[in-house]
Parts: C-alpha cells; structure tokens; sequence
C-alpha cells in the first residue's frame, strides 16, 4: 500500500529522496506531526504536517537523510 502524500510538494520530493536513499517514512498524524523519516541507522526526524517554509523543510529532510547514511562497506 503506498503511503499518503504530504500536502506540500516540496516536502513531498524530499520525501522521496529519503525513500530512495533507503530511509522509511512513517506517517503519524499526531497534533502538529505529520510524520517521521526514519534513516537505516534508527535515527528520526519529524515532519511537521504544516511547515511554516515547505523549502526550509525539504533542505532539512535532505540534510538528515545525508548525514545518516550508513557507511559503505
């Protein structure tokens, strides 16, 4: 089943950036949350569900998912 989409588009393609970079999203729905983005090495960040600036939001969800990347082996 495929997740529910984030209603700013560009929190959305960050969205899909960590999808692609292997970390899971999780939708919540709890007060302002609207989810987490969880990286393959357990750290999480929140996604609000109504950011005041969608750009600010997606450069940090870019940011995180880069940080917490595993090392290659």
């Amino acid at each position: 089943m495929a997740r529910e989409r984030h209603q700013r588009k560009q929190v959305e393609a960050a969205l899909r950036f960590a999808e692609e970079e292997s970390c899971r999203v999780e939708v919540l729905h709890s007060g302002h949350t609207w989810g987490a983005v969880v990286a393959p090495n357990g750290q999480r960040l929140r996604v609000w569900s109504t950011p005041t600036d969608a750009d600010v939001a997606a450069k940090m969800i870019r940011r995180f998912v880069l940080r917490n990347q595993e090392a290659p082996s």
